[in-house]
């Protein structure tokens, strides 16, 4: 498996040709002339250089943000005219990730947290944090943009943590010390951490991380690749404020009522007489923006097994990241040793949702939805 990955997300573009996870050549290019300029023309010596063409390369990667809004477009417009043209697979990354992958590269893959920033201004970082047990690198919590006093909320510290990106070394240090106070006052272990410098070129990242999603199937043509945007245009966001922040909650009844009343809107295989029963045997949690319910998730919880009964998001609310913040939320707050759940075989975004996060297929249930569908059952491992 060849792949020709690009990074232009940031001021020093990159480009890397790998086979099978191993770097066959890459460059790394710290210029003034615009991404746009320089990039083509090193694309073409890199495959000189190794006595290749385009059609010799099996899938295409580049970063899909966030990052340089100018940067990122440019990359991804080259890797879609490459696709179109040659009909070449396509496996964008987000930057974030890609900057986990990179942490990889440098300290391998033994179990720990990888939390992940990128400078978004004015004390703004954009986040994610990424978590490696077994050997396998899933999402812990869904990229967001957020104050930078934020993000030590999703780091609990009992597992070992690696900071990379831009890592504002003397802001989190003091929140750092307040949070490790809190945990030792509470009895509860605290791991070593450590900022992650002298990165590798991001294209290389970029490329092992591409390679991750073609082996389980996330890739596709030009049309599946598109910019990563984590938040609103300035203007949006001075007049909204802090309201377009997604807000879980335990569901009340006043809550089940009003799903209830705009049940259309929830698009489920459940109708509304079996959620309310369910709601009565189990633990539910809404998603709420702007004061409104946008999601909702059903969970049950027997002996150290927790089982995912249902999850949806408002159909006008699609692709916006709810059942993202959702899925991190019941695997950051619930202490079990494993979390299960079903889907239905051709819900294919919710499987590559649940696969991001690190759940693994470990069976099937024949004829399962209407005696027609199979489910695929996976599972995810917290201990």
């Amino acid at each position: 498996m060849k792949i020709l990955a690009i990074d232009t997300s940031r001021k020093i573009c990159s480009i890397a040709i790998t086979e099978d996870g191993k770097v066959l050549k890459q460059i790394s290019i710290d210029s003034e002339k615009e991404h746009s300029q320089i990039l083509m023309p090193k694309i073409q010596e890199l495959l000189d250089s190794l006595n290749m063409k385009l059609d010799d390369i099996n899938l295409l990667s580049c970063s899909r943000g966030p990052g340089s809004f100018t940067g990122i477009r440019v990359g991804m417009a080259t890797i879609k005219a490459f696709s179109d043209a040659k009909n070449i697979p396509i496996a964008g990354v987000d930057t974030l990730k890609a900057l986990a992958y990179s942490t990889i590269i440098k300290k391998g893959k033994n179990d720990c947290k990888i939390l992940s920033m990128i400078d978004a201004k004015n004390e703004n970082v954009y986040f994610a944090v990424y978590r490696i047990h077994n050997g396998n690198l899933s999402l812990y919590k869904n990229a967001e943009v957020r104050n930078i006093t934020d993000v030590v909320e999703y780091i609990d510290f009992e597992n070992p943590l690696y900071i990379v990106g831009d890592t504002f070394a003397e802001k989190l240090e003091p929140l750092f010390k307040a949070k490790f106070s809190k945990q030792y006052a509470q009895g509860r272990k605290t791991e070593n951490y450590e900022y992650i410098e002298d990165l590798p070129p991001m294209a290389e990242a970029i490329a092992l991380a591409a390679l991750d999603k073609y082996e389980i199937g996330d890739y596709g043509d030009s049309s599946t690749l598109f910019p990563m945007y984590l938040r609103n245009p300035q203007a949006q966001r001075k007049k909204e404020g802090d309201e377009h922040r997604i807000h879980i909650l335990e569901m009340t009844k006043l809550d089940l009522e009003n799903i209830i009343a705009d049940y259309e809107k929830f698009p489920n295989i459940w109708d509304e007489e079996t959620l309310v029963e369910d709601y009565k045997n189990s633990r539910y949690l809404v998603a709420k923006q702007n004061n409104e319910i946008v999601g909702f998730v059903g969970t049950r919880t027997i002996l150290n097994e927790l089982e995912i009964m249902n999850i949806v998001t408002r159909v006008d609310k699609q692709n916006k990241g709810i059942a993202s913040n959702l899925l991190s939320y019941i695997i950051r707050k619930n202490n079990v040793n494993k979390i299960n759940l079903e889907v239905n075989e051709h819900n294919i975004n919710a499987i590559k949702l649940y696969r991001k996060f690190g759940f693994r297929d470990i069976g099937t249930r024949r004829k399962y939805y209407e005696g027609k569908e199979d489910a695929i059952v996976m599972t995810y491992i917290i201990k």
